[in-house]
């Protein structure tokens, strides 16, 4: 049974083009699109972590309009939920890994909330990967670790692949399957080192196309996949 899922929310912005719609409301409809989804996983209880790739590095290169859109739908979406009861009533907390420094102070400190709000939460955990490249989050934990061996609280031959979570930005089930909307066959650096042995999906629909019966046709298959992990 799959314990772990995550997505890539990829194709907003062609979207709109087809639709036929501003870029401010192809980017609500992936939003409303992103709870749609967390709510459809709650009908399975296997279901431990969720992690949607929401921001990346790289998007901080888009231009000043499409940024300007961007911040205000996110700090939108942080009071919607400080407010919502979804994750009280779902035992859910809520992770934001990346680099969240990179983010105005305002957002930084919505998300600290947030975090501490859910954080007696152990059972479910989503994460939004905001300011997020998976090459990055390596070398920041590698990074952590060798502040870790200058302090002396730890030696070079104690880090393995069992422990190295803990200096990642978050320390969370590894997705067991991966999807990527939009029809792009890539992973765009997304969970780099959690990936490893995640089974991969591709959907020719833009993720404001998603619907409830895609989600649970792709954990229908996953449920049917043999998986080796190399054996």
């Amino acid at each position: 049974m799959i314990n772990s899922i995550a997505f890539i929310p990829d194709g907003n912005r062609r979207y709109a083009k087809v639709a036929n719609i501003s870029l401010a409301e192809s980017y609500m409809i992936g939003t409303q699109k992103a709870w749609d989804v967390v709510n459809w996983l709650s009908k399975y209880p296997s279901i431990s972590a969720a992690t949607f790739y929401t921001f990346s590095i790289k998007n901080f290169e888009r231009s000043k309009l499409e940024l300007s859109i961007l911040m205000t739908i996110f700090e939108k979406q942080l009071d919607n939920a400080l407010e919502s009861p979804l994750f009280d009533e779902n035992s859910i907390s809520l992770k934001f890994i990346g680099r969240k420094e990179m983010f105005p102070q305002k957002l930084q400190g919505k998300m600290a909330l947030v975090e501490e709000k859910t954080a007696k939460y152990k059972s479910k955990q989503i994460n939004l990967a905001l300011g997020y490249d998976g090459q990055t989050e390596i070398v920041d934990a590698a990074q952590k670790f060798a502040l870790d061996v200058q302090l002396g609280k730890a030696k070079p031959e104690d880090l393995s692949t069992s422990n190295f979570g803990k200096y990642l930005y978050s320390d969370f089930l590894a997705p067991d399957l991966i999807v990527r909307t939009s029809s792009e066959k890539r992973l765009s650096g997304f969970l780099t080192y959690q990936s490893s042995y995640s089974e991969l999906a591709f959907l020719d629909k833009y993720w404001p196309e998603l619907t409830q019966t895609d989600v649970e046709k792709l954990i229908d298959d996953f449920n049917l996949r043999d998986r080796r992990y190399g054996k």
